[in-house]
């Protein structure tokens, strides 16, 4: 189940946007006072936020602070524009980290938040200061994602939108009735679709960093072929898991997903020589 945090209703004047601090990325929602040996920043799926780690905080081990991710236009964030391109998401979340960053640091995202990650990696690499792991979960590798075959969103009414949604599992079917729920994530999920569908893969050498890649056996949306070309994006270490389950197979999947996000953290996605591992 997807639970998502919301402010009052989005007033009209949300096209201004306003300058975010860096500490508006990251919500006062983590882990237990440190101190921390690393920290794993955790970026949503589409329609998502923050709260959507939660429960994460301290299920790392005592080494590892778990930092939720909040984007524009929601939560806490409620009052700004909501981002529409990959490429202003990871500007944005990468100067962030690098203003408060020092130490070891590792990166997941599911479904559109390992889209972003991937990104926020390649910047901060770019910098000088990659991340210590990547961990990318349910999203096909970023050349596929760039070249999917489904209608973009612009074209979609509310209620194919809304049946879209509801395919995916993870959003109840109590808020998928509401309609005053559906006018407050409704714009969310558009903006985040058309960064989906406005993401344009640019080739690049591949990350220097650890790769671990997620996903669920049953997912049609992130089949293994496309899980196992993320081993493309990296020269370091590549590790490929699969878990039961579709799309949101990490709801149902929790604490073996997180094993092997510590695992990862802790330096333990080593490769596998190329072949998924089914847990």
């Amino acid at each position: 189940m997807t639970t998502m945090t919301w402010s009052p209703r989005r007033t009209a004047d949300t096209t201004a946007h306003r300058a975010a601090p860096a500490t508006a990325w990251f919500p006062p929602e983590r882990s237990p006072a440190g101190p921390f040996r690393r920290r794993l920043y955790c970026l949503p799926h589409a329609g998502g936020s923050s709260s959507a780690y939660r429960t994460w905080a301290g299920r790392l081990g005592d080494d590892t602070e778990v930092v939720p991710v909040q984007l524009p236009g929601r939560g806490t964030r409620f009052a700004e524009r909501l981002a529409t391109t990959a490429e202003e998401i990871a500007d944005g979340l990468a100067a962030a980290i690098a203003e408060r960053e020092d130490g070891e640091w590792s990166l997941f995202g599911h479904s559109m938040g390992a889209l972003l990650a991937y990104e926020v990696a390649h910047r901060m690499s770019a910098s000088g200061r990659p991340p210590a792991h990547l961990v990318v979960s349910g999203m096909t590798a970023p050349p596929l994602a760039a070249r999917r075959d489904r209608r973009p969103v612009r074209e979609l009414s509310d209620a194919e939108l809304m049946r879209r949604i509801g395919e995916l599992g993870a959003t109840p079917e109590d808020v998928l009735r509401s309609t005053e729920m559906m006018e407050l994530l409704l714009p969310v999920f558009r903006a985040d679709y058309q960064v989906c569908d406005s993401y344009r893969f640019t080739s690049r050498p591949p990350l220097r960093v650890p790769v671990t890649v997620l996903g669920g056996a049953a997912d049609p949306g992130a089949p293994v072929a496309g899980l196992s070309a993320w081993r493309d994006l990296t020269s370091a270490a590549y590790a490929l898991r699969l878990f039961p389950g579709g799309h949101f197979y990490l709801n149902d999947r929790l604490d073996q997903v997180l094993r092997s996000v510590r695992a990862a953290c802790e330096g333990g996605g080593h490769p596998l020589g190329g072949r998924p591992h089914h847990v």
